[in-house]
C-alpha cells in the first residue's frame, strides 16, 4: 500500500482518473486504524481517503 501526503489544499483535477477505492472490511479497518494512529501522532483530527487510479483502456 502506498501513502501519499499532500501539502496545502490541493484537489484532484478532472484529467486524473481516480475513483474511491473499493476496500474489503479488513482493509477498511486497517485504514481506519492508520487514520486514528496518524491523527493521534499529529494531535489533529485527520481523515484519510483511499482512491484508486483507474486502469487505462487501450483503444
Amino acid at each position: 500500500m502506498k501513502y501519499f501526503l499532500l501539502k496545502g489544499a490541493k484537489s484532484m483535477t478532472s484529467d486524473q482518473d481516480y475513483t474511491a477505492a473499493n476496500l474489503s472490511p479488513d482493509l477498511l479497518n486497517e485504514l481506519k486504524s492508520f487514520e486514528s494512529k496518524l491523527g493521534e501522532e499529529a494531535n489533529k483530527e485527520l481523515i484519510v481517503i483511499a482512491y484508486e487510479k483507474e486502469k487505462e483502456t487501450l483503444n
